[in-house]
């Protein structure tokens, strides 16, 4: 003991003089990089770890200095960010010990030794150590870090902050009214509170699928993630807008503010099936979010997705984030002012798949933005491809350059993809799934008194034009933070059913069939799987109805002279989320032109989402409250379901919602 005792003693002496003399020479470690000709590097123990610093001079004035972050660089293909400024040190080490009498006995001739905490209630094992100067300050911290007794000694520092209710600073920021629209408050996508409650995608790395971006971007650069991302050095320009969109760095005094300028971007190829699949796949550990601003030619002309990349996607959503699955988000296309749907697109139809179509700076429709029954919502964009006289994007592009015109769904697909980051921010531990949701859920009613609109059996407005709405940040990550995650995934399957029936020619009643769904399941989507004879299949019009009465439309009339639904065919929709699945299904399949028949060989509907475990929440938004009786009230009086599973509906049906709802409801 009495050995220990001298050891202390020994070490001690040498920090005392540390903190009473002058300042040791060794602390400081002579630059390697200069700000300036007053400007010298050193190294501080931070928190955080050793740090390096730069400071005004040797003297190490309490404020002025800057952290370095030259070591970036490696992360950051050469370019180093800028110094972070803003740090302000004390002439004080925050130690953490549970040997209170060995800190005193180091310290013994220090300026001042008190217990850290508030006034009357210190923190137990943190106590302050004041010395002359922040240099000597320095010196002792690292010298204490040698005493085996001392779990934690660091220099007493404050960060830079920044108060939350500002919004970026970046100068082109005022140009990005799809982030803050000052002209019309509500036709935007809600970033400031998303922001001001501290979510910036910090932390995760999104995504940009498709043919390259512009990594050196001065307004990117920090932010690329080379070890998320495959090898290449090809890039376009529109990868650049689009990156643009999802991370352009907040507050560095270019350019404008991505929607989840906190978040680290990667760059995926996509090619060939063989190529495009592998970057479905790729790092599905870091990437987060994978954005796809592309798909096929938009046209009217329905096409298969092909096996290797449906076991690309199936594989992230099954692997991706620790089994909680990578989110992809798609653009939902450009051929609205033609004949094209969502529906057509094997990609942004697909059910792993966010859809996003386009609106513009009042609400409107983008022209060019797809309809569609798999369409999940929709995000601010230009609104016609063909005229710069509306609001476009401003974003990145080329090399070190800026667009004010960007647009399509290309533009409001990332937007929703920065988002989605903003979203597992603020919780991380949702699925890919409870991100679905919760978009739908906190969407906004947008355009209120369109026609396209409808109610559906869950209670949810939805729309062929806007899917369930604007997708809104703010009160997307308000509910992300409250969200009780799902259950696992339940599938209904009514199996194949075969007709070899003539589809009757020129005949809009065509051909109706039914099925009846036993099945206590809350609906997240709906796949049809049809497979036809039609050597045009644009001449069938395809449609899917609910118990409910809700009609999802997956095929119309079009020019596609092709045999595409031969073999079967995959439709989609996600217009009946949240309804309840018992009942009689519809499905209509007519040909709408004459001149050519075709044969309907057989069928069958795939529903997935979540089992039903409390019946008296009938609206499965985790509450039994009035509401839930109407949405019970709406769906018995259509005969959508029931709680014996029999897809009867019967008188003791209500007896036993109202003993669970009256009852005290579930556990």
């Amino acid at each position: 003991m009495q050995n220990r005792a001298l050891c202390h003693a020994v070490i001690g002496f040498a920090m005392i003089a540390a903190c009473g003399v002058a300042h040791a020479d060794d602390a400081v470690i002579q630059p390697e990089k200069a700000a300036g000709p007053a400007w010298t590097l050193v190294t501080v123990p931070t928190h955080r770890g050793d740090e390096a610093f730069l400071v005004e001079s040797l003297d190490l004035i309490a404020s002025g200095a800057m952290r370095d972050r030259s070591s970036e660089a490696v992360f950051n293909g050469g370019i180093a960010p800028e110094p972070e400024a803003g740090f302000q040190f004390f002439a004080q080490v925050v130690v953490r010990t549970d040997d209170a009498d060995t800190l005193a006995l180091l310290t013994a001739n220090a300026a001042k030794l008190t217990p850290a905490g508030a006034p009357g209630n210190p923190l137990e094992g943190f106590w302050l150590v004041e010395c002359a100067s922040v240099a000597q300050a320095i010196d002792l911290a690292a010298a204490l870090r040698a005493d085996k007794s001392i779990r934690e000694a660091y220099l007493d520092i404050q960060q830079p902050t920044a108060n939350r209710s500002d919004l970026p600073s970046d100068p082109s920021f005022p140009q990005q009214w799809y982030l803050h629209n000052t002209s019309s408050p509500l036709s935007d996508a809600n970033l400031e509170p998303a922001w001001k409650a501290g979510f910036t995608g910090a932390g995760l790395t999104v995504a940009i699928v498709e043919y390259g971006w512009y990594t050196l971007h001065p307004d990117l650069a920090a932010k690329f993630n080379s070890d998320a991302s495959q090898a290449g050095t090809g890039w376009q320009s529109h990868g650049t807008s689009v990156a643009g969109i999802i991370g352009m760095i907040a507050d560095n005094e270019i350019g404008g503010a991505g929607a989840a300028y906190g978040a680290s971007l990667s760059k995926l190829y996509i090619g060939s099936t063989s190529v495009t699949a592998a970057a479905f796949g790729f790092r599905n550990d870091l990437n987060a979010v994978k954005n796809n601003s592309w798909g096929p030619v938009d046209n009217g002309i329905a096409r298969k997705l092909s096996s290797i990349e449906a076991a690309g996607l199936a594989d992230a959503i099954t692997n991706g984030r620790n089994g909680l699955g990578t989110v992809f988000v798609w653009a939902g296309g450009n051929g609205g002012t033609g004949v094209d749907r969502v529906d057509y697109d094997p990609y942004a139809s697909n059910r792993y798949v966010l859809a996003i179509g386009a609106i513009d700076s009042a609400d409107r429709r983008s022209l060019y933005s797809e309809p569609g029954s798999s369409l999940l919502a929709v995000a601010q964009s230009d609104y016609d491809l063909n005229s710069f006289s509306d609001n476009a994007i401003f974003t990145t592009s080329s090399i070190d350059g800026y667009t004010t015109s960007f647009g399509g769904t290309s533009a409001s697909s990332p937007l929703a993809a920065g988002i989605v980051a903003l979203i597992l921010d603020a919780n991380p531990n949702l699925s890919w799934r409870d991100v679905r949701a919760i978009l739908i859920r906190s969407a906004r009613h947008c355009r209120p008194f369109d026609s396209s609109w409808r109610v559906n059996g869950a209670g949810l407005n939805t729309s062929e034009q806007f899917g369930f709405g604007a997708v809104d940040a703010g009160a997307a990550v308000a509910l992300a933070q409250s969200w009780a995650v799902m259950g696992p995934e339940v599938i209904h399957d009514t199996g194949v059913i075969v007709e070899s029936a003539a589809i009757p020619d020129n005949n809009i009643a065509g051909l109706t069939r039914t099925v009846v769904v036993p099945t206590h399941l809350r609906i997240e989507s709906v796949e049809l799987v049809l497979n036809a004879t039609h050597n045009a299949c644009g001449q069938l019009r395809v449609s899917i109805e609910a118990p409910g009465g809700l009609t999802s439309l997956v095929a119309n009339t079009r020019t596609d002279n092709a045999n595409t639904y031969n073999g079967g065919y995959v439709f989609t929709s996600v217009r009946h989320f949240g309804e309840r699945a018992g009942g009689t299904w519809e499905i209509k399949v007519s040909d709408t032109v004459a001149g050519m028949t075709g044969i309907l060989n057989d069928w069958q509907l795939r529903f997935y989402g979540t089992e039903i475990t409390c019946p008296c929440d009938w609206d499965a938004d985790g509450d039994t409250d009035v509401p839930d009786i109407f949405a019970f009230l709406s769906s018995w009086f259509a005969a959508a379901a029931d709680f014996d599973l029999s897809g009867a509906t019967e008188v003791p049906d209500i007896f036993a919602f109202l003993a669970c709802w009256f009852g005290g409801g579930c556990p």
